[in-house]
């Protein structure tokens, strides 16, 4: 494990580390009422990216004759009594969220605890922050997942060990600083192996998905329906070129949105379901085919997403759905 104690800095300079305007939202339509301002963030100096502008939505809240004002930003959330009161509020989070020249690539999300913890990506490596406490580093997104959740267990943060509470990770938008649901899943859990683990996410316009692998960001367009397994051809290239994968099909996609099966679905030829015998229930699972891919579809009732199961024929296919069914101790 990769453990480093942090000490917070603010270098102070003649100009200011970001310029905030509250401007009018001149929008014509139902999100100009619920949002009424903008915040627009301009980046002076403190981080790499000088000169980039994030519209941040300022949305009203009613309680009685009462009304503030407030802003999301990276999970956080301000309020005041006047949008122009949310100006140093914004400032001293960028205070607290600037670290390494740079905003957070992504957010953890603890629910029950109702926190979360920055995640930055540097160079080959992405690095969660707990402020004043530690930092995790690692190449893989899934080890630092890891190490934050041990550490946050052994700190009563979280809940005990096991399903109590979890970590679950978000995008931090490039426009709006807004937190983003992943759209799927890229992961590759095989024993002895370390994890892969990496979020996919639409971009804002909707014209592609991207992910973050091997150093870079990966992405592909939605211009066809198969941007699924385009995307997945992608990132398996590059950890295979890295030596972080052995076999392309030990990636898989995980955890997709209804709308993203749906879209796949139509370029796949359904064939006999995959059956999976044994003495408590049996298990079955949906088969396609495209060309020589054979791919099972798991659906994750509990959340409303698929799983994805990738394979050379039947019997690779079937072998890789029972180790992983087994893993998770649904099959003794």
């Amino acid at each position: 494990m990769n453990v480093l104690f942090l000490q917070e800095e603010w270098v102070h300079q003649s100009t200011r580390p970001v310029k905030i305007t509250i401007e009018r939202n001149t929008a014509v339509d139902i999100y100009a009422e619920n949002f009424p301002y903008i915040a627009r963030l301009e980046i002076m100096n403190a981080t790499k990216d000088r000169g980039r502008v994030y519209q941040v939505p300022v949305f009203v809240r009613y309680n009685g004759l009462r009304k503030s004002f407030g802003v999301d930003i990276c999970g956080f959330r301000l309020e005041a009594a006047k949008p122009m009161q949310l100006t140093p509020q914004i400032e001293q989070l960028f205070h607290t969220l600037v670290n390494f020249s740079r905003l957070p690539t992504y957010m953890f999300v603890a629910r029950r605890a109702k926190v979360v913890f920055p995640v930055y990506t540097i160079g080959d490596e992405v690095a969660a922050l707990t402020i004043g406490g530690p930092l995790f580093r690692h190449v893989e997104l899934a080890k630092v997942r890891e190490y934050l959740t041990d550490f946050l267990h052994d700190a009563k943060i979280l809940g005990e060990s096991g399903p109590s509470d979890k970590l679950h990770v978000r995008g931090v938008s490039g426009f709006t600083l807004g937190l983003r649901r992943p759209v799927f899943y890229l992961k590759k859990r095989i024993p002895s192996q370390v994890d892969f683990w990496a979020p996919v996410f639409q971009s804002g316009d909707g014209q592609t998905i991207y992910t973050y692998a091997a150093s870079d960001r990966r992405e592909v367009p939605r211009s066809e329906d198969d941007e699924v397994l385009a995307l997945h051809g992608l990132v398996a290239q590059v950890l295979q070129a890295d030596r972080r994968l052995q076999d392309p099909y030990d990636l898989r996609p995980d955890r997709l949105m209804p709308a993203y099966w749906e879209r796949l679905k139509g370029e796949l030829t359904a064939v006999s379901p995959l059956i999976l015998h044994h003495q408590h229930r049996d298990r079955i699972l949906p088969i396609f085919r495209r060309h020589n891919l054979w791919l099972a579809v798991e659906e994750r009732e509990d959340e409303e997403r698929y799983g994805l199961f990738l394979g050379r024929n039947l019997t690779d296919l079937a072998a890789r759905v029972k180790q992983d069914f087994a893993r998770r101790g649904l099959f003794g």
